[in-house]
């Protein structure tokens, strides 16, 4: 596999045959396949996808970005076959589905970390090491900070004197959500003066271009992007290190009148744990997250959609860690693979999860999803 695949895709709509063909309601006997939704899984199902037309020349797939919630709405709304999301769905898209009449199936197709990356000419740490705890992460990132937290320094003088520069996903994102969650303790609760955007390959080359930048994107975007950009370390305690007391009081009251538990001062040094393809598969990462793609039922009964779906969940696909690692992800274990055809095969619809996985450990994870599975 090559990985010029991916510039291909974050910039827009990857195109292989024709765009609009393929909805749910197409004839049996349709070779379109209409796929949208997560700019992080979409990588993987590029990939897929150019493999997959080498056995099935005559098949038109279109993979489209508009972020997991956005695919969500397309998907909800009949127009897609097939949604990638970068997280599970939610409960307020599990009750439009039902209100709906949309039966779908819930496929587990591999692991990811949610990376945050600085220029590898950063100057914001002034010890040279670009670590951060998730309580500073917290402080620099929730609704509380906007219009206050402005220079890095505010967040410890561990950190140059300097404008901060905040750039990541959009709020249609399912990287958007997992982020939030992870970072400030609920899914959605994001400052909003930052650039967002779907694009994770632009994220890569600002943030590469800017010393005082900061930006988080799909473990993939860091593999294709070393020689621009650089994984901070996260630490996972909840407290910030060394911010100076007049932040922490007016943040802290900004807090209290959100109803949120106030941040405190640790103290000592920060121990990070950087993305790497075995914290990300151990989840000691902080902001490690399975991948899913979700397949509208209706569009189960084609042959061609059939057809793509068995190849994916191939162990020759996400079974193999050489292709997966290629397209910047991991495969799931095989017993979570073995699940997902199983899933497949039996035409079990549904979610494993109820609407998150936030604060499930793997163990949990994996159990509710084999539990689904009937295994």
């Amino acid at each position: 596999m090559q990985n010029k695949w991916l510039r291909a895709v974050v910039l827009g709509l990857a195109v292989l045959g024709v765009v609009g063909l393929g909805q749910p309601t197409a004839p049996r006997d349709s070779l379109a396949i209409l796929i949208d939704g997560s700019s992080t899984v979409g990588p993987v199902t590029e990939a897929v996808a150019k493999e997959f037309l080498a056995q099935a020349p005559r098949a038109r797939i279109s993979v489209g970005i508009s972020g997991t919630s956005g695919g969500f709405r397309r998907f909800l709304a009949s127009e897609t076959d097939i949604n990638d999301a970068s997280r599970p769905i939610r409960p307020a898209e599990i009750a439009t589905a039902k209100e709906r009449g949309i039966e779908y199936l819930e496929l587990m197709i591999g692991l990811d970390g949610v990376v945050v990356a600085v220029s590898r000419n950063t100057e914001i740490f002034k010890d040279g090491v670009p670590v951060m705890t998730l309580g500073e992460l917290n402080l620099l990132w929730s609704k509380e900070s906007e219009g206050l937290i402005t220079r890095w320094s505010q967040i410890s003088p561990r950190f140059a004197d300097a404008p901060i520069v905040l750039s990541g996903a959009a709020s249609t994102s399912g990287t958007f959500d997992v982020f939030t969650a992870v970072v400030t303790g609920k899914e959605g609760d994001s400052r909003t003066d930052y650039f967002g955007t779907e694009e994770d390959q632009l994220l890569a080359e600002q943030t590469g271009a800017n010393p005082f930048a900061l930006t988080y994107f799909g473990f993939a975007f860091l593999e294709n992007n070393r020689d621009r950009v650089q994984a901070i370390a996260i630490d996972p305690r909840l407290e910030v290190i060394d911010t100076p007391q007049e932040i922490l009081d007016q943040i802290n009251t900004r807090r209290a009148a959100a109803g949120k538990k106030p941040l405190v001062a640790a103290g000592g040094k920060p121990q990070g744990i950087l993305p790497t393809v075995d914290t990300i598969a151990s989840f000691t990462y902080p902001i490690s997250r399975p991948l899913f793609f979700y397949v509208n039922a209706r569009s189960a009964e084609r042959p061609l959609v059939d057809q793509f779906v068995r190849f994916y969940l191939s162990e020759e696909i996400i079974g193999d860690q050489e292709f997966m690692l290629d397209v910047g992800y991991l495969p799931v274990g095989p017993e979570l693979r073995e699940a997902a055809r199983r899933i497949w095969t039996n035409r079990i619809t549904g979610t494993a999860f109820g609407g998150t996985i936030t604060g499930f450990t793997p163990e949990q994870i994996a159990q509710l999803y084999r539990k689904h599975a009937g295994l």
